[in-house]
């Protein structure tokens, strides 16, 4: 399911350009609605092995804004996209935006238009582009160093695969009968961003892509996002 929040804003909303923390938490302060599912989530979600799922991801937000001195400002109205399979995460936290607003800081705007959709992918090869950047990372064991996978390099694309086996599995407790496909379009290589998230450099790229595989399985990827780190607002694509 996807909820769109639409937000008026009776005073501007500066936040640091890397938001994606203060965006979270604005979510999980909406789904203390109801406490054992918020703490559930907040503790480590759905699991495969080590690996941690949150089963949601959210966009980044969408407004006039301005950037200056490391800070962004959004001014008359900001919008964001939350997605998720777990229709009870959609619907609380819909419920609790329309009841209570959404709190950035101390302040709480209250001027919010919900849109709720119940969209499911029906094809088997999609033209997408990504929404909030895509990121696939592996860890050195011996050195606990990350390393971000770029585009131009075939790990990129088989981490992506292997990022939508482990979900896919920690969701349903079964493995994908196979996986997904996905290659850059056009001419045009992906645009590189690297941001902080709670002080941690995360490398991240955007661009069009070709995505193929079962139906259901790119349903699943449109609802949880591609990549990794998708509840920290990476990997939500839109179909074009």
């Amino acid at each position: 399911m996807q909820l769109v929040v639409h937000m008026g804003l009776d005073e501007p909303l500066s936040l640091p350009i890397n938001y994606n923390h203060i965006l979270q938490a604005v979510i999980y302060r909406s789904l203390s609605i109801m406490p054992d599912y918020a703490e559930f989530l907040h503790a480590g979600g759905f699991t495969r092995g080590q690996r941690q799922y949150k089963m949601f991801q959210f966009s980044q937000l969408v407004g006039e804004y301005q950037i200056e001195d490391k800070r962004i400002t959004f001014f008359s109205q900001v919008s964001f996209e939350v997605r998720s399979p777990e229709p009870l995460l959609i619907r609380l936290l819909g419920e609790c935006i329309w009841q209570q607003g959404i709190t950035f800081g101390d302040h709480t705007y209250r001027d919010v238009q919900l849109e709720l959709y119940d969209y499911t992918v029906e094809e088997q090869e999609l033209l997408i582009r990504m929404k909030s950047p895509l990121t696939v990372y592996a860890t050195d064991e011996n050195s606990e160093k990350t390393f971000y996978f770029c585009p131009d390099n075939p790990e990129f694309y088989e981490m992506v695969n292997h990022n939508f086996y482990r979900k896919y599995q920690a969701y349903y407790g079964i493995e994908p009968m196979s996986g997904i496909c996905l290659e850059i379009h056009g001419n045009k290589f992906p645009k590189k961003m690297v941001t902080r998230y709670k002080g941690i450099l995360i490398t991240a790229w955007y661009g069009t892509y070709k995505l193929s595989g079962v139906r259901k399985y790119l349903d699943f990827l449109y609802q949880t996002g591609l990549g990794a780190k998708n509840a920290q607002g990476f990997g939500m694509f839109e179909i074009l």
